[in-house]
């Protein structure tokens, strides 16, 4: 018998793993299960807080997600759990997978270790706070603007105007128009009275 090095053993013994087996497939090495369940289905009104209490019949929780629209904060009716455990993962989606709750049926399963995203649980296990983006936009659209503001805003559309002015002609277009700087109302003269 030949005595190898390790290096060589554990080099033979990953060729001999990559090495097709008796029916000419290769040898895949199983990826883990994790703590993860994926949720799908979830009925409107089965939320965070609900979804913690439920499933916390099974074992401790660790991390709660919804999933959730950032423009209307409506849940997108899927939601991800980390157990503690990877066995009582397994025990929740094997118990909730087909289960029915509000005409919806669940459907459950735990992820493996390649689907689990490092942010997935970005956000997870407080509330979804809604950011009101139209309100915040037509205040900072709508808002008092000072003289100096105003003067400088005229002052780029005026910029603006005659660089597109600029382009039509450049490209042999003979289209006239009233320009921006004609519109803008003109300065109001002192009168002086004797």
């Amino acid at each position: 018998m030949v005595k190898r090095k390790k290096s060589e053993a554990s080099a033979a013994a990953a060729a001999d793993d990559d090495a097709p087996g008796p029916s000419g497939q290769q040898h895949v090495a199983a990826d883990p299960l994790t703590a993860v369940v994926y949720i799908g289905h979830l009925p409107h009104g089965f939320y965070e807080d609900e979804l913690l209490g439920f499933f916390s019949q099974f074992g401790k929780l660790v991390r709660v997600r919804l999933s959730r629209s950032k423009k209307t904060a409506k849940p997108k009716h899927y939601a991800f759990l980390e157990f503690q455990h990877a066995d009582v993962a397994q025990i929740a989606a094997e118990t909730m997978d087909g289960y029915f709750m509000f005409k919806q049926k669940l459907s459950c399963r735990v992820l493996k270790q390649s689907e689990v995203h490092p942010q997935l649980f970005k956000g997870a296990n407080r509330k979804f706070k809604k950011v009101p983006w139209k309100k915040i936009e037509a205040e900072r659209v709508n808002k008092d603007r000072t003289p100096e503001e105003a003067a400088a805003r005229t002052a780029a559309l005026i910029r603006k105007d005659k660089a597109r002015a600029k382009r039509i002609a450049a490209a042999g277009i003979e289209y006239e128009y009233e320009p921006l700087e004609a519109q803008r109302p003109r300065k109001a003269q002192k009168t002086t009275f004797n």
